[in-house]
């Protein structure tokens, strides 16, 4: 899942982001109204995390502009405990949900899966393909109904190909839509946990593979495509 924080404050920042992160999420982050707006209007997030006090005017017209546009994504805005009065404009300019300053984790948390839960039909709370099923609110893997343990940077990468199966994905794609990296082509991260996946599917009898399409990216397939069968140079 991918996630847009516009947040001025670097230390409320870095807090909301490393909560989000730890959950599965790939953050970007915005510091003022016209970057947040912008990277809204051009990424399909499934999620929107606002600060409304921002260094160029007031996170409300980020939510203004798109719902003028018809977009949407679900919008959680920050406020402080004071701001009573704000947190009810931007309510009735769009946003979903709010939650006060300082962050309460918990329910940080529990507010941000309500409002996936709510965000529409192509914000599904669960892939499934083949006998694999990923659950993307406790962000738990499951094969055949047994759970399959991913680390943090395993579990979001295989949730981009089950969002995108039988489609072709880049080693460019998945490094900046999953972990937010730049490419570099002599990175053999996107490799490394590809290998360190199949080996867990196929430990736990899943029917889908990773297939590699040399030198273009990666797919995800049903057992007995051939595209699924990984080259011997793509298995470590």
């Amino acid at each position: 899942m991918r996630a847009l924080l516009v947040e001025d404050d670097a230390s409320s920042a870095l807090l909301s982001r490393s909560v989000m992160e730890s959950d599965g999420f790939a953050v970007d982050v915005a510091t003022t109204a016209q970057e947040g707006l912008t990277c809204a209007m051009v990424t399909d997030y499934d999620v929107i995390v606002l600060d409304l006090g921002l260094p160029d005017g007031n996170g409300i017209t980020i939510v203004q502009a798109l719902r003028r546009s018809g977009r949407a994504i679900p919008v959680m805005v920050l406020t402080g405990n004071n701001d009573r009065a704000t947190t009810v404009l931007a309510l009735d300019a769009g946003a979903d949900d709010y939650v006060t300053k300082p962050l309460m984790i918990d329910e940080f948390r529990a507010r941000v899966r309500a409002l996936i839960r709510r965000g529409g039909a192509k914000r599904t709370e669960q892939i499934a393909f083949g006998n694999v099923v990923l659950n993307r609110l406790s962000r738990q893997l499951f094969v055949d109904g047994s759970e399959v343990s991913l680390t943090a940077k395993e579990l979001p990468l295989l949730e981009h190909l089950l969002l995108h199966g039988d489609e072709v994905i880049s080693r460019s794609e998945l490094l900046e839509r999953v972990w937010d990296m730049h490419f570099d082509p002599g990175s053999n991260v996107v490799d490394v946990n590809v290998a360190r996946i199949r080996r867990k599917l196929a430990d736990a009898g899943a029917n889908v593979r990773i297939g590699t399409r040399r030198g273009v990216g990666f797919v995800l397939t049903l057992q007995g495509d051939s595209a699924s069968e990984p080259s011997a140079s793509d298995v470590s």
